[in-house]
């Protein structure tokens, strides 16, 4: 192979190294509100229930059937269940695929998959 076949095999393969990345889903970043955090989420998509699905006023646990209401205020999910515990979520990151939380009752951070709609 010459010089100048190298070279342009060389930057065909770059050109379609760069458009293939700019064609990419890019995960962005959303505003942390009721609206953006509604949706299904948990750990690997392919083998696994979503862990829960969060909707306008209420978090629902699928494997255990249970509901819990919460409020958002601000960056923190605020649960109480049917015992009055009250549970907090810090979320850390919220994307149009993760949402990354800090549960302040068990100091456990958690990262989790959007469930694609």
């Amino acid at each position: 192979m010459t010089k100048i076949k190298t070279m342009k095999l060389i930057s065909l393969i770059l050109i379609a190294f760069i458009l293939f990345s700019f064609t990419q889903n890019k995960e962005e970043k959303l505003e942390i509100n009721v609206k953006n955090l509604c949706g299904a989420y948990g750990g690997d998509e392919e083998t696994e229930n979503a862990h829960f699905g969060i909707y306008e006023d209420v978090i629902y646990y699928p494997d255990a059937d249970l509901e819990l209401k919460y409020e958002l205020r601000k960056d923190t999910i605020i649960t109480i269940d049917s015992e009055k515990n009250m549970g907090k979520w810090l979320i850390l990151k919220l994307t149009t695929d993760s949402l990354v939380f800090y549960d302040i009752n068990y100091d456990l951070k958690t990262s989790l998959n959007r469930r694609k709609k």
